[in-house]
This record gives C-alpha cells, sequence and structure tokens, in this order.
C-alpha cells in the first residue's frame, strides 16, 4: 500500500509544480499585453492564471498533508485533506469570478478604449494551447490517482480555455470591426466562472459530507462476496471514504446456512476479509444465520415479501426470522425503505396486520426500520 500512496503523492506533486510554472508564465504574458492594450479582459484573465497558480500551490500543499498516516486524532488518515484542497480551489475561483465580473461591468458603465496587437494574438493562442495541454494533463493524472482536486484543477483549466478563447473572440471582434465588446465579454465569461464554481464547490463538499458509492464499485463488492460458496446473500452493505482506496471502509452482513458448520462459516468469513484487504479495502462482515430448510419459515417469508411488494416503493426486506409458538408466533425483519419513498411504518405494519387478521393463532410482528446506503 506504501507504494500506492507514494505514486498518488508524486503524481499530485508533480500536477501541482507544472500548474504553478505554467500559470506564472500565463499571467505574466497577459498582464503585459492587458496593460499595453488596456484590456480589462486579458487583466482579469492573467489574475485568472494567477489564481490558479496559487489553486497549484493548494494542491501541493493538499497532497503533502494528505500524505500523512494515520494517528491518534486522525486514525482514519489525513486524506480528506486533498477534498479539502479542492473545495479551497473550487472557492479561489469564484472569487476570481466575482472580481472580474465587478471590474467588467465598471468598464461597461465607464468605457475606455482598447488596443489590439499582434503580440495580443500570440500570447492569447499560446495561452488556449498551454491550457489545453494542462487540462489533458490534470485529467490524466486524476483518472490514474482518482483525485477530486485534480479533477477539480482539470475543469478549471477548461474554464481558463473558455475564458481566453472569448477574449480572443473580443479581441478579433475589437480589431477587426472597431466595437468594443472587452467589457461585455468579460461580464459574461465572469458568470460562466462564478457558475462552474458554484457547481465545482457543490461536487466537492459532497464527499466530505458522505456521498454513496458508485454503482460499479457496489456491484464489483456484491459479486466478490457472493462468489464465495457458502454464502447465502448480503445486506445492510455501508462503504466509507475517507479520500483513497486504502481509507475506504466496508461493513456488510453476509448470510450464511445455520445449521452448518459454524467454524467453517467463521473462516469463510476470514478469507473474505483478507482477500478484500488485499486489494486496499478494509472489510468487516457480520455473519447473519438464516434457516434454510424449515417450510413454514420458507412460506411466510416469500408471503412477507409479497405484501411489501403490493405496497410499491422499491421496499425490501432482510433478517428474516421467526420464533414459533403455541399460542403466537413472532415474525421479526428489517425493511428497507428507499429514500424519497412515501410508504410511512405505521402502512407497512397495517398492510401485516390486515394480511395476517384471519389466521387461526395471532402473530406479532417485529418490524426494524432500515435505509441503503450504497
Amino acid at each position: 500500500m506504501a507504494g500506492i500512496e507514494d505514486k498518488r503523492i508524486k503524481y499530485g506533486i508533480t500536477a501541482g509544480i507544472l500548474g504553478i510554472t505554467s500559470n506564472v508564465v500565463l499571467c505574466a504574458a497577459k498582464l503585459i499585453v492587458g496593460f499595453i492594450g488596456n484590456s480589462i479582459t486579458i487583466i482579469a484573465d492573467a489574475v485568472n492564471n494567477l489564481s490558479d497558480a496559487l489553486s497549484s500551490v493548494i494542491t501541493v500543499f493538499g497532497f503533502r498533508i494528505s500524505a500523512r498516516p494515520a494517528d491518534k486524532e486522525h486514525p482514519f488518515g489525513h486524506h480528506r485533506y486533498e477534498q479539502i484542497s479542492a473545495l479551497i480551489v473550487a472557492i479561489i475561483v469564484l472569487a476570481i469570478g466575482v472580481l472580474l465580473g465587478k471590474s467588467s461591468i465598471e468598464k461597461i458603465i465607464t468605457p475606455e478604449e482598447t488596443t489590439v496587437t499582434a503580440l495580443t494574438y500570440v500570447v492569447l493562442s499560446v495561452a488556449i494551447v498551454l491550457k489545453l495541454a494542462q487540462m489533458a494533463m490534470y485529467l490524466y493524472f486524476s483518472r490514474k490517482i482518482s483525485s477530486d482536486s485534480l479533477r477539480a484543477a482539470a475543469a478549471d483549466s477548461r474554464n481558463d480555455i473558455l475564458s481566453t478563447g472569448a477574449v480572443l473572440i473580443a479581441a478579433i471582434v475589437t480589431d477587426v470591426a472597431g466595437v468594443n465588446i472587452d467589457a461585455y465579454m468579460g461580464l459574461a465569461v465572469s458568470l460562466f466562472i462564478i457558475i462552474s464554481s458554484i457547481l465545482l464547490i457543490k461536487d466537492t463538499i459532497s464527499p466530505l459530507l458522505g456521498e454513496p458509492p458508485t454503482k460499479e464499485f457496489v456491484e464489483r463488492v456484491r459479486k466478490k462476496i457472493l462468489s464465495y460458496d457458502g454464502v447465502l446473500g448480503i445486506h445492510d452493505l455501508m462503504v466509507h471514504n475517507y479520500g483513497a482506496q486504502s481509507s475506504t471502509y466496508i461493513s456488510v452482513h453476509v448470510e450464511v446456512d445455520a445449521g452448518g458448520n459454524i467454524m467453517k462459516a467463521h473462516d469463510m468469513i476470514d478469507n473474505i476479509e483478507r482477500d478484500f484487504l488485499k486489494d486496499g479495502l478494509n472489510l468487516t462482515v457480520h455473519m447473519d444465520p438464516v434457516e434454510t430448510d424449515n417450510p413454514e419459515v420458507k412460506e411466510n417469508l416469500e408471503r412477507t415479501r409479497e405484501i411489501l411488494a403490493s405496497l410499491g416503493s422499491g421496499l425490501s426486506l432482510h433478517d428474516f426470522r421467526m420464533v414459533i409458538g403455541d399460542t403466537h408466533t413472532n415474525i421479526l425483519f428489517d425493511v428497507v425503505i428507499p429514500f424519497g419513498s412515501k410508504v410511512t411504518p405505521h402502512e407497512i405494519e397495517k398492510a401485516f396486520a390486515d394480511a395476517y387478521a384471519d389466521e387461526g393463532k395471532q402473530y406479532f410482528f417485529i418490524i426494524n426500520y432500515d435505509r441503503s446506503y450504497v
């Protein structure tokens, strides 16, 4: 696992250093052209590149801090510093967008003449090409190490390409048609940056709050666990991610035959946990014995599923068991209610009471309500 973490840090710091260097060069070149031509849009674009350089510094810092090993205060490691750095980058970009919008509005109210030279075209064209290469680098590195901060940097580079493209269009219109749209184009660019930044902030906050894993990841975990001989089913799958695969923690309930060898089943559970650990995933399994040869349990299990299906809303159940007595029977199970479902616990309990009302003996339903976290 140390090799994976070293590779992650290497990619992150390399991307950050290249970002700092390229953005400082672009900022200097655009400032020169902007002041020579008195163009608020080019100057704002230069300041945007300066913020990108600062963002790259934060990216390097984030990767450095996230590489710290787990300690007493942070037992799950420091990988979320990388996500925090991505959030800081998004906030900085938002601030730049607001400042650019303010400057553009001031220029619309009080127009100033702008000058376009050959140097303007050269600098802006080179900037677009360099930003394309920068975006490609960030995307490549982000896929290699699954990095939120580098994905944020790639999105910012895409914004810069569109921003500089708009600046180039404004320069061409001013030069060829003699119509000064510099301030208006600057305002359009600022609005685009603001909207993109807000979406980027939303995307970076989501994993910090805790979001579900991808369907592909969940399906991969399910298939792997169900591939073991002796596993009858799984439920209560939960995934917690702290910023890197090595900091991914999974808990799950695995169903096994209640009539089987308990020591053999426990050994199987140990093997499952060890195999997942080889892939850098920390898995904790709770073993649930289920009856497989009791016809009364099977009959009522199917009946319970039919009652839940009649209520709709994607209700499902797990941990079904029965305590059968002479005068009454307790039926115990968990119902998973999907987020957004309109079905209430009261409606579920009434449905079961009505369905079993005419039975020869009394049934008590002990229902635990659960949510799906994947």
